[in-house]
């Protein structure tokens, strides 16, 4: 499992391949050939084109086509969005290999607004330069290393406390399935950063973590509705779906502050700890960077379960063999799981889409690209292209079993797909997330049988989220 948290390490390992040895020299000396641009109107670009097609929430469906198109890589803007879009692995290497010490990424318009209008300093997430760096090094630190036993046990507490809330449903559907998995996500956070505690507390802070999940909710579903409306045109206009979102976000800030407030008078011997204890970190930095965490972890952690319990629901046999292969291995070394989040995650990926805005030109495969341009990797075309996976529309968890050679069985190229991102802006959060879905795929399927009601399609609000509701109905066995 190391490997799998190894990013660090591995965009090092890229960096000399590609830049410290002649690769890099030939790429840059090669002829390079013009980008294809999408041409559209001069201020909306081919914003019409996407609404056409399903607009923001079919987005990945729109890029997937326009690639088979024009290639691996091309130029579009999307109303105010003026991207230049890659698929290939190679290409993408080769972008984190270039991305500069400080690499940085696009954020939802809707949220720089908001912290631009009411003065609002966020955590690590909306962090650039040196400020990102500094605190960035600190959190590696803490969040990369493996969890010690008494994380796991916090962790289990809070997976069983669901599980016996489930037996309620017992023959039926799980009522309130997405709202549940918000609820466990935070409580994973709030367990991490308390550890030993959580049992004991666990009770008191239960309003407040109910109340933030709803909070959390609400911001992610206000800010999808400016993929038709600009934000910073709701709020010239002064419409609804911009106040809705200032509500949303004051309220989950306020939540979350409140939740934070409580977690560090706990003394307890977690992630928070740990923060307390580098002292030239002031404490209202340590609770804004706190915040975010507890913030992003609920919707990510949630979707990526979800999806993950669906697709175990659709396919019963493979389901029976994890139950099997759990009854022989502990969660944290059953290779079967391991592959089947894997398998969940390259073909519904959270993030469909990764961003990075080089500071110097960029030497691709076949392409240069201009410092400072949006460069948007397609991460929902790259996994599910067939000259890299077998099948690529096929749910094989087997794919990911290794060969003699160490190539996988079915994986022409694992870079292909990156659900954690990559690099030094990689998810702070990747070991910690894993590990929970892990135990709660593992202590789910050990006590129930699932039985996904019919098929959804992917749809994008922000993230990766199924077209419909997901109706899952559990069996005790």
């Amino acid at each position: 499992m190391a490997n799998r948290y190894c990013s660090l390490v591995l965009v090092n390992s890229t960096k000399k391949r590609f830049m410290s040895t002649s690769n890099l020299k030939t790429i840059i000396t090669e002829s390079k050939k013009e980008i294809p641009i999408v041409k559209g109107l001069p201020l909306v670009g081919t914003m019409f084109s996407i609404l056409a097609a399903g607009g923001g929430r079919k987005l990945h469906e729109y890029i997937d086509k326009r690639h088979q198109k024009y290639g691996s890589v091309f130029r579009e803007k999307l109303g105010s969005v003026d991207g230049i879009w890659i698929s290939n692995p190679l290409d993408m290497k080769l972008l984190f290999a270039q991305e500069g010490k400080f690499p940085e990424h696009i954020l939802p318009e809707a949220w720089l607004l908001y912290n631009d209008t009411y003065g609002q300093k966020r955590g690590l997430y909306f962090m650039n330069g040196k400020e990102w760096w500094k605190y960035r090094q600190i959190f590696n630190k803490v969040m990369l290393k493996d969890l010690n036993v008494n994380f796991i046990k916090s962790y289990k507490i809070v997976i069983n406390d669901l599980l016996n809330e489930w037996e309620l449903s017992n023959g039926q559907v799980i009522p309130n399935l997405i709202a549940d998995l918000y609820r466990i996500s935070i409580s994973f956070m709030v367990a991490h950063l308390v550890g030993r505690v959580y049992d004991d507390c666990k009770n008191d802070l239960s309003n407040d973590v109910n109340c933030l999940a709803q909070c959390i909710q609400k911001v992610f579903q206000c800010t999808v509705k400016f993929t038709v409306i600009p934000a910073k045109t709701s709020k010239l206009l002064k419409l609804n779906i911009w106040n809705d979102f200032v509500i949303a976000v004051d309220n989950s800030i306020e939540s979350a502050n409140n939740l934070v407030s409580k977690l560090m008078s706990l003394n307890g011997d977690g992630l928070l700890n740990s923060v307390l204890n580098v002292h030239d970190i002031p404490i209202d930095m340590i609770k804004r960077l706190m915040i975010d965490f507890i913030i992003a972890a609920g919707d990510t952690t949630a979707y990526s379960t979800q999806w993950s319990l669906y697709t175990l629901g659709l396919h019963k046999s493979i389901q029976n063999n994890l139950r099997h292969s759990l009854l022989e291995n502990d969660f944290l070394e059953c290779d079967y799981l391991n592959n089947i989040l894997k398998e969940v995650l390259r073909m519904y990926p959270l993030a469909p889409f990764i961003t990075r805005i080089p500071p110097s030109d960029i030497y691709l495969t076949d392409h240069k690209i201009p410092a400072n341009s949006l460069v948007i990797m397609s991460m929902f075309t790259s996994s599910r292209n067939g000259k890299y996976f077998n099948s690529p529309n096929e749910f094989i968890p087997d794919r990911w079993n290794r060969l003699k050679s160490n190539k996988y069985n079915g994986v022409n190229e694992p870079f292909a797909t990156l659900p954690y991102g990559f690099g030094a802006r990689s998810c702070i959060g990747q070991k910690m997330a894993h590990i929970q879905m892990c135990l709660t795929l593992s202590e789910c399927i050990k006590r129930y049988n699932l039985h996904t009601m019919q098929p959804v399609e992917i749809a994008l609000d922000l993230i990766t989220v199924p077209d419909d509701q997901i109706n899952i109905k559990i069996h005790k066995l």
